[in-house]
Formats: structure tokens, C-alpha cells, sequence
């Protein structure tokens, strides 16, 4: 399978060739520097496809490594704690994933990289991963 690549539309194309300096001059980011050489930041959210989607990005020492990728629907899977629920959070798991699906990419290990999708019960999200092979 091809490496996984999205095109955000403004410039951007996240791929395993992104650097972090375009990322850190985006407006609207959050960055959260872990201190050990692992930087997350966090994009607006963005349509695609039909679908608003949020972006999270993991660099290791400038080098990109996760993308996390979550369909943003709040009357579909909330939008707080409040209205949290397990089976919310797993539909959303779902739900990228077959958007991914339908974007061209499968869950699976590749020779760049894997793809999967699921629920996290410890960040108590559901969203898919695309992981870069470290070279």
C-alpha cells in the first residue's frame, strides 16, 4: 500500500516528509512539548471528504512519527465529558476508519508504516493512528 499522505488544503500535506517547522508556524495549534524530545501538536479542526477531522501530530527530535485522526460529529459523539460514553467513543473508532478506507487507506502494517483504529480506554478516545516506520 502507498504511504500514507492527506492534503489538508492550506498547504500542508501530512506525510512521513513533513517537517515540524511547518507545523509550528500554523495558527491555531496546540503544542504540548513532553520535554524528552517528543512534541505534540494539535490542529484545528479541518473538512475533508465530508467529514471535520482533528489532527494530532507526534515529532521525535523534529522528525515526525503518530498522526492521530479522529472525525469531529459532537451531536453524533459529543463534545465533553458530559456526554461521554465508551460505545460513543468506539463508533468514532469505526466511523475513521472507514473513512480512511473510503480516503484509499487500510488498517495494516506496511513497509513505511501501520495504520489502525480503535478505542483507547486510557485516553478514553477513539480515533486511528497512522505510525512511521523509524529509519
Amino acid at each position: 500500500m502507498q504511504e500514507f499522505k492527506l492534503d489538508l488544503r492550506n498547504g500542508i500535506t501530512l506525510s512521513s516528509d513533513l517537517s515540524e517547522s511547518e507545523i509550528a508556524k500554523m495558527p491555531n495549534i496546540n503544542e504540548r512539548n513532553l520535554g524528552n524530545g517528543y512534541v505534540w501538536y494539535t490542529l484545528s479542526p479541518i473538512e475533508i471528504a465530508g467529514e471535520v477531522i482533528i489532527c494530532s501530530l507526534c515529532f521525535f527530535q523534529s522528525k515526525i512519527q503518530i498522526l492521530n485522526i479522529s472525525i469531529d460529529n459532537p451531536d453524533k459523539y459529543g463534545c465533553s465529558w458530559n456526554d461521554f460514553s465508551e460505545a460513543k467513543e468506539k463508533l468514532r473508532a469505526k466511523d475513521t476508519e472507514k473513512w480512511l478506507f473510503n480516503m484509499g487507506y487500510k488498517v495494516g502494517k506496511f513497509s513505511w508504516g501501520e495504520i489502525w483504529a480503535g478505542y483507547d480506554p486510557k485516553a478514553g478516545s477513539g480515533h486511528a493512528g497512522i505510525r512511521y516506520a523509524l529509519l
